[in-house]
């Protein structure tokens, strides 16, 4: 008697593998367009200095590293690093970047991209400008409820000027 199934298996396995690549490739297509939205929105808020938009992208116990400070760890210190409520005012007058490379690691994403910045900051009778070239590197983090969120991000000025 003769054994279709052992040619069947044959054409079959193969089939399922390909099948499995193609989610596995649908999966990390989706999860960098979250990725690259987050980014996006990220930008975007800078540029509206909306508080709320920015710091809703990072996770709880996330952590910066400014160019040549130390770390700042959990959302707290970073809302405070960032908005300091000490009647300061800094505006982000232009921010551009360009995506370098994005790497999906099962529940991590790692992306790095140049930025170029242009800010002022203004308290009492201090004022002063930045112009800032860098690279920076942001490892994203998939959440429980499947949403990515920021983990870790650090930069590195290339050029720095004080206008």
């Amino acid at each position: 008697m003769y054994n279709y199934f052992h040619h069947i298996r044959f054409l079959i396995i193969p089939l399922l593998l390909v099948w499995g690549c193609n989610q596995a490739d649908t999966g990390n297509n989706a999860a960098e367009a979250e990725i690259r939205q987050i980014h996006t929105e990220y930008v975007q808020g800078w540029l509206a200095m909306d508080e709320e938009k920015i710091m809703g992208l990072l996770e709880e116990n996330a952590r910066i590293q400014p160019n040549s400070l130390k770390p700042v760890e959990g959302k707290n210190q970073i809302r405070n690093f960032w908005f300091p409520r000490d009647s300061s005012k800094t505006t982000v007058n232009d921010f551009q970047t360009e995506l370098i490379s994005l790497k999906i690691l099962d529940t991590l994403a790692v992306s790095t991209h140049t930025s170029t910045l242009d800010w002022t900051y203004k308290k009492d009778t201090l004022s002063f400008g930045m112009s800032q070239n860098g690279i920076n590197t942001t490892i994203y983090r998939k959440q429980m409820d499947g949403t990515w969120k920021i983990w870790r991000s650090m930069w590195s000025d290339i050029y720095s000027e004080r206008k």
